[in-house]
C-alpha cells in the first residue's frame, strides 16, 4: 500500500508544499480546459436575454413583477 516508517506514518516521497503545488496546477489545468469550453445553447440564450433586459434599463430590483410573466426557456 505505501512505504510505512518507524510509528505506522506513511513516508511521503515529496515535500507538502510539492504536493500542493502539483495539486495547484493540476486545478489550474483542469479549470483552464473547462472555461475554455463553449457554453451550453440554453445557458447562452439565457444569459442573453438577461444582457437585452438589462440594457433596455429595466429596473431589476423588484424582479416579481417584471420576471413573473417571462419565460427563461430553460
Amino acid at each position: 500500500m505505501g512505504s510505512s516508517g518507524a510509528g505506522g506514518k506513511r513516508i511521503s516521497p515529496v515535500s507538502d508544499e510539492d504536493l500542493l503545488r502539483t495539486i495547484g496546477e493540476d486545478l489550474r489545468s483542469l479549470y483552464a480546459d473547462i472555461i475554455r469550453q463553449p457554453l451550453p445553447p440554453k445557458i447562452e440564450a439565457a444569459l442573453a436575454r438577461i444582457d437585452r433586459v438589462n440594457s433596455q434599463g429595466n429596473n431589476l430590483r423588484r424582479p416579481a413583477a417584471h420576471w413573473a410573466g417571462t419565460s427563461l426557456g430553460l
